[in-house]
């Protein structure tokens, strides 16, 4: 175990195992507490993951707004050429 070893024998070893995972996982980031992460070059401080700094909701989000923006061109395409449902 890597930082965890600050917690003894305490909290059990799938939690240290996950805190040694979250604190060495990114290098852009460090973890301040659960869920909080500062940018060590920015020091631009984030909400993620109690674990990791993204949660997979970013992806989520960008891919659901990728499809907004496809819906609206074939709606914009649909009036251009006058094709009604």
């Amino acid at each position: 175990m890597g930082s965890s070893k600050r917690f003894g024998a305490r909290y059990g070893n799938r939690i240290r195992k996950n805190v040694d995972e979250a604190e060495a996982k990114d290098e852009n980031f460090e973890r301040v507490s659960a869920g909080i992460w500062k940018n060590k070059e920015t020091g631009e401080i984030v909400t993620g993951g109690a674990y990791t700094p993204d949660t997979g909701a970013s992806q989520l989000m960008k891919k659901a707004l990728k499809t907004d923006a496809e819906i609206e061109e074939l709606e914009e395409a649909k009036e251009e050429l006058g094709v009604d449902e």
